[in-house]
């Protein structure tokens, strides 16, 4: 137990290693092979109340904070699987959002249905030409009435087939070079991949991901004008609000995938013995996997401090984006040497790590690349000029 938990952070963290514990790898990688959403496992989080962790309880939720949840993601991501990084879509953008820019009837309807695992989420956000440089999006919402008439293209999209709502980010407005944040729009958008205004072309992607990536052609699509999250126009201050969740989020479940590649290399090199004695025995061993389980421990600890401060309404930028940096380079160093710990077995399936590596290695470019999070603190901490 870290210095600053509660019994209640104890008890969480039990709670979700007992969930995480009833799905073996073998569960997971026939939801990756299927590619078919862990339906189980997810009803399982929502009947013991992890999904409403950080909904209030008038919502149907447990009136935790950002701490707790990222307890919790890091608990499930250590538990083996995806069933950590599947938080940050629909109780992070869509709890987290809803419940701090939504209106009452939104919230009403939405939160509870999150609460107890009845809504999914999917974010249409990226876009081929303005990546991660948002101001440049190139969907525009023409208002029509009380509606928008959407069109646009986003790609990288992951999670259509399951969702119930896709949060879609468009311009309502020409982008002003003097007020660049002002015109960006977030829609929500019921049953995206059954709208006649949408259509999906698949991207093939070789990360062992029980979801599909698409590319999101937006033709037409029509959309209620209470179906705006936040304000018109002012959807980019409602994205930048949440971004820091979305980070904290991701960098939770990078530690727990880290600490589950050490937690896996320090079983096999105590089971696995040459020359008559485990292999953990040896220093070319121990070191390595001692140094990166420091990393991820001293990563843990800025995890929680930026969870901690968003909770208590404190600027947690720096800590953010810190942690999600060190947390995705450190969980990535510890599966590749969880991959070398296990010789030719550490490229098998039977033994996870390289799946665990390659989950790893992608967060370090999403749901933001590194070079994005450096970009901030060397802008907003070191005072050095902007660079993009």
């Amino acid at each position: 137990m870290a210095a600053f938990e509660t019994d209640v952070h104890e008890m969480i963290r039990e709670a979700t290693r007992g969930i995480a514990a009833e799905y073996d790898a073998e569960y997971w990688r026939e939801c990756v092979n299927e590619k078919q959403f862990p339906e189980e496992y997810w009803q399982d989080l929502a009947d013991n109340g992890w999904l409403g962790v950080a909904i209030p309880e008038e919502y149907g939720g447990e009136g935790m904070g950002m701490l707790e949840m990222a307890i919790v993601i890091e608990e499930l991501s250590r538990g083996g699987g995806q069933g950590g990084i599947i938080f940050v879509l629909t109780p992070v953008f869509g709890g987290v959002g809803i419940e701090r820019h939504g209106t009452e009837a939104q919230k009403e309807e939405y939160l509870p249905k999150i609460a107890n695992g009845e809504l999914r989420f999917c974010m249409g956000l990226t876009e081929p030409r303005a990546g991660t440089n948002t101001l440049n999006i190139d969907t525009e919402a023409e208002r029509d009435g009380d509606e928008f008439v959407l069109s646009g293209q986003k790609t990288f999209i992951s999670g259509v087939e399951n969702a119930d709502e896709m949060l879609l980010v468009a311009r309502t407005s020409a982008l002003d070079p003097s007020n660049p944040t002002h015109g960006v729009t977030m829609f929500l958008v019921p049953e995206p991949a059954d709208q006649e205004g949408i259509s999906l072309t698949p991207i093939e992607t070789t990360v062992p991901w029980f979801e599909t990536q698409y590319q999101v052609d937006i033709d037409g699509l029509r959309v209620h004008e209470d179906r705006i999250l936040g304000t018109e126009d002012a959807g980019l201050y409602l994205l930048f609000d949440t971004l820091n969740t979305e980070r904290i989020g991701g960098a939770a479940s990078a530690l727990g995938g880290g600490l589950r590649a050490i937690d896996l290399a320090v079983e096999y090199a105590n089971d696995r013995e040459v020359f008559g004695q485990p292999i953990g025995a040896h220093q070319a061993i121990q070191h390595p996997l001692a140094e990166h389980y420091a990393k991820l421990t001293a990563a843990q600890q800025l995890t929680y401090d930026a969870a901690a401060k968003w909770d208590d309404g404190e600027d947690c930028g720096m800590e953010a984006n810190a942690a999600k940096l060190l947390t995705s380079e450190f969980a990535t160093e510890a599966a590749s040497q969880a991959i070398q710990t296990h010789g030719g077995n550490g490229f098998t399936p039977e033994y996870e790590v390289y799946d665990i590596w390659q989950n790893s290695r992608l967060t370090q470019t999403a749901p933001v690349s590194n070079e994005m999070a450096k970009n901030f603190i060397a802008e907003h901490h070191l005072g050095l000029p902007r660079s993009y």
